[in-house]
């Protein structure tokens, strides 16, 4: 077999195969490095035991204490949502790809300057795509609240999430009290005599974390 043969026919196939082996590994490796300023890694986190509520478990359900998580955010700094405990929060998992994450933004932005002023913090975490793709479309509706790149997924999986958007309503104790898939609906207005106006599914969510007082 001639040198040239066995290159195309053995050396080259394996420098391939290797090739596509190390570009899977660092596919899958690439936000597993990024650390904090503190040496933390980005990522879930344990709840602070000072924040666990006697009784409560930690997870995704409704009643449960909401997973910790430290990420680097759109404006260069980092947060934990631990960090906000005492504050009401909408934590909603986006990605610019999504249509009905397009669709429902406004609403959050909406909802955020309304309620800014009761304490309400919209934590929107951009699901993988970094800042480079995260910034215009902050840029484009006016997302002037904290913006964390979920650069592995981590989060997301620790979220159990069930697609996008996805949405979790967290109260001022650190409890999720609902959590809602899919784009939240706009609010409609009544066709009664009184022409009111019927809350969206938003603002009643966000009605029930106002409502609980703090620690």
């Amino acid at each position: 077999m001639r040198p040239r043969g066995v290159f195309r026919r053995v050396v080259l196939p394996l420098v391939v195969i290797g090739a596509i082996a190390a570009a899977i590994w660092w596919l899958e490796s690439r936000g597993g490095d990024e650390l904090s300023p503190t040496g933390e890694r980005y990522g879930p986190v344990e709840l602070p035991a000072a924040l666990r509520t006697a009784g409560l478990d930690v997870g995704t359900e409704e009643g449960r204490l909401a997973p910790d998580f430290l990420l680097g955010t759109l404006d260069g700094g980092e947060m934990s949502l631990s960090a906000l405990r005492g504050q009401p929060v909408v934590l909603n998992f986006w990605a610019s790809w999504c249509a009905p994450c397009r669709k429902e933004m406004p609403q959050f932005v909406a909802a955020y300057e309304r309620f800014r002023k009761d304490g309400l913090v919209v934590v929107a975490v951009n699901m993988q795509e970094g800042k480079s793709i995260a910034r215009p479309f902050a840029d484009e509706f006016g997302m002037k609240f904290p913006i964390p790149i979920d650069v592995d997924g981590e989060v997301g999986d620790e979220y159990r999430l069930l697609g996008l958007p996805m949405t979790y309503f967290i109260d001022r104790e650190g409890v999720i009290r609902s959590v809602f898939t899919g784009p939240l609906q706009e609010r409609r207005t009544d066709t009664d005599v009184r022409g009111a106006i019927e809350q969206s599914d938003l603002e009643q969510r966000i009605a029930q974390i106002l409502g609980a007082g703090p620690r």
